[in-house]
């Protein structure tokens, strides 16, 4: 994660916004919400060229639409595959000022098919600054249905991050998320300042897709990883605080099942001048941060943000900024010296050492040539220091570009030995196509590496949002992105950013958990150390299910995530007749005990649930 100045990253896929709704051209249309004014001209989406054609060797055109309540449509070809997603897209000016909180809704229909043939067409919708920084009040990817005839109905509330004059702010469609046939109809971005509230627009977004009957097929002879469990990121010292722990950071640590921790090293605290290096203030923290975690017996991977300006260059906190192969001696050696202290000094072993996002650059930019040549100088010195700690591979700023840039440093055997698990964030988890997140899991069986998520969330930008952490929708999401992280990528840890006073679970003023704490709790058993994910299939692509056995004779458990309306959750390939406790939440309450269930003669267990729920269940098969 970068500092909180940043918004979402440009060419990424983010789910961000407030909500999401969706349902397929056959069911139940309802008029617009009444009220607001439309931000972009009727039709804009089909008479604003769309930009960066060439880069992805695509086409648009428009096309008649029959049986709809729009009669044209923007069709968009894409060719060939874009390291951005925003190399092709449609950006629309607004037409009316926006004040800063306003309440917004964003609605479309799409439909389309990717050139595999295997997964539907997809677009990236966005509110954002038309000038750097692009503050972003909504990034958020959307497909079609899995029959590219059907017209899907797109639903997006959100809140506008910043105030902005009559072209200040855009629209954009962003196209080049994968070579496809993408068609969109009926767009429309509403303004309704504060005349209504954004719970208003989700129940709106939300009373448009009742879940219905929704079935999920379990089937425990298809096992896949392993689970390690949650930790989180604790890296208050590296953005500039002397102390180790804040009080969300000792909250989390007393009432989780912490498994492992990310921490924050302050290169720049600890090496402020060429040879010079200080145990103090943040640097100081960050050992303390380490030698606490290993009294816990808690695992750690220690991060680099960001660096000195002798050795980096560039200005403080600035972006993209690459180390100079003639410095690298001088970083390598800094490191060196920094965990000889930590195990010496503080009896803290630190297992994994990594750069944040060094795709991105944030701060220090690699490519996967020069990290790889870093890595090769770096190991031998780790090595002769007698440091048993090795380098994560990859610590992307997502999952969708993971693949291209680990690849090579995976295929490099002179770096090998030097090399430990697969890193990533799922900030586009909720965005990313299957296929790219799976490309994950591939490369984790082919190369036998554990796969972990170093930063667990669901929006990059949530920061921007007005006091969005304790909100249900926060909790929801969350537990989406982890269900839909760890069955595509086959991770087996997933650290929560951040367990401490930065995108917090808990309010420090008390302290009291939000919705989000009361979520990864309520998770946590189901991914407890031992529990073997297995194979699941959900009738409906919006319902994340995850459903693990073990650890132990016959236990079993499940999380299933409804982010549409009220309605049944047929479980089936259960145990027969095992014994069943489910904990359901919802935004009123979360955790709520239900009286004991019985799977049926027939192995299936119905459930009924309310709108934007987490479920869980534990069973035992022995009983």
């Amino acid at each position: 994660m970068a500092l909180q100045c940043w918004a979402a990253i440009s060419g990424l896929i983010l789910l961000s916004g407030s909500a999401f709704g969706a349902i397929s051209g056959k069911d139940r249309q309802t008029g617009p919400m009444a009220g607001g004014e439309l931000i972009i001209a009727a039709n804009a989406h089909l008479t604003t060229p769309v930009g960066g054609l060439d880069r992805t060797d695509a086409q648009a055109s428009t096309v008649d639409v029959e049986g709809h309540g729009f009669v044209k449509a923007l069709r968009v070809v894409v060719r060939k595959n874009a390291e951005e997603s925003n190399a092709t897209q449609l950006t629309m000016l607004i037409e009316r000022p926006v004040k800063q909180g306003d309440v917004m809704l964003g609605e479309f229909w799409i439909r389309g098919a990717a050139a595999n043939g295997r997964s539907p067409a997809g677009i990236g919708f966005l509110f954002e600054r038309t000038v750097d920084p692009w503050t972003k009040s909504v990034s958020q990817n959307a497909f079609g249905a899995t029959d590219p005839s059907v017209w899907r109905h797109i639903i997006v509330p959100f809140q506008s991050a910043e105030s902005y004059a009559v072209g200040g702010a855009m629209v954009s469609l962003r196209f080049a998320i994968q070579p496809q046939t993408v068609e969109i109809g009926g767009l429309r971005v509403v303004d309704y300042g504060n005349s209504r509230s954004l719970d208003d627009l989700i129940d709106y977004a939300t009373a448009q897709s009742p879940l219905g009957k929704v079935r999920v097929d379990v089937d425990f002879s298809s096992q896949r990883q392993t689970m390690m469990g949650f930790g989180g990121d604790f890296c208050q010292p590296r953005y500039g605080y002397s102390e180790a722990m804040d009080v969300v950071g000792q909250y989390t640590l007393d009432h989780l099942h912490v498994v492992h921790a990310r921490v924050g090293f302050p290169l720049n605290n600890w090496t402020p001048q060429p040879g010079e290096y200080r145990d103090d203030a943040q640097a100081h923290a960050a050992l303390l941060a380490l030698q606490e975690m290993s009294r816990r017996h808690i695992p750690t991977v220690l991060t680099v943000w960001e660096g000195p300006q002798w050795m980096l260059g560039g200005q403080p906190e600035q972006m993209g900024r690459i180390l100079a192969p003639a410095k690298y001696v001088q970083c390598i050696d800094a490191i060196v010296r920094y965990l000889v202290l930590a195990r010496d000094k503080y009896n803290a072993s630190v297992d994994y050492f990594s750069f944040n996002e060094p795709d991105y650059g944030v701060n220090f930019r690699f490519t996967s040539k020069t990290i790889g040549d870093f890595i090769r100088q770096a190991g031998p010195k780790f090595t002769q220091a007698g440091l048993k700690t090795k380098f994560i591979v990859g610590d992307t700023t997502g999952g969708a570009p993971y693949s291209a840039y680990a690849t090579p440093l995976l295929t490099d055997e002179s770096i090998a030995p030097y090399l430990g698990p697969l890193g990533f964030h799922c900030w586009d988890g909720l965005g990313a196509s299957e296929d790219s997140y799976r490309s994950i899991a591939d490369l984790g069986s082919k190369f036998h590496k554990p796969i972990w998520c170093l930063e667990a969330g669901w929006d990059s930008g949530l920061w921007q949002a007005p006091n969005p952490w304790g909100t249900w929708n926060n909790a929801l999401q969350t537990a989406m992105v982890y269900a839909r992280t760890i069955n595509l990528t086959g991770a087996s840890l997933m650290d929560y950013w951040t367990y401490q006073d930065n995108y917090p679970i808990v309010d420090k003023a008390g302290p009291k958990p939000y919705p989000v704490f009361n979520a990864i709790q309520q998770m946590e058993p189901i991914c407890k150390k031992g529990a073997k994910v297995v194979v699941t299939r959900s009738s409906d692509s919006d319902v994340q299910a995850l459903v693990t056995v073990g650890p132990g004779r016959g236990r079993f458990s499940g999380l299933i995530v409804n982010p549409k309306g009220p309605g049944t959750m047929i479980l089936s390939g259960l145990p027969h007749n095992a014994r069943v406790e489910v904990r359901l939440s919802d935004k009123n309450i979360q955790q709520r005990l239900l009286p004991p269930l019985k799977v049926g003669n027939d192995g299936r267990l119905s459930l009924s649930v309310g709108s934007r729920t987490i479920l869980t269940f534990i069973g035992n098969s022995a009983s």
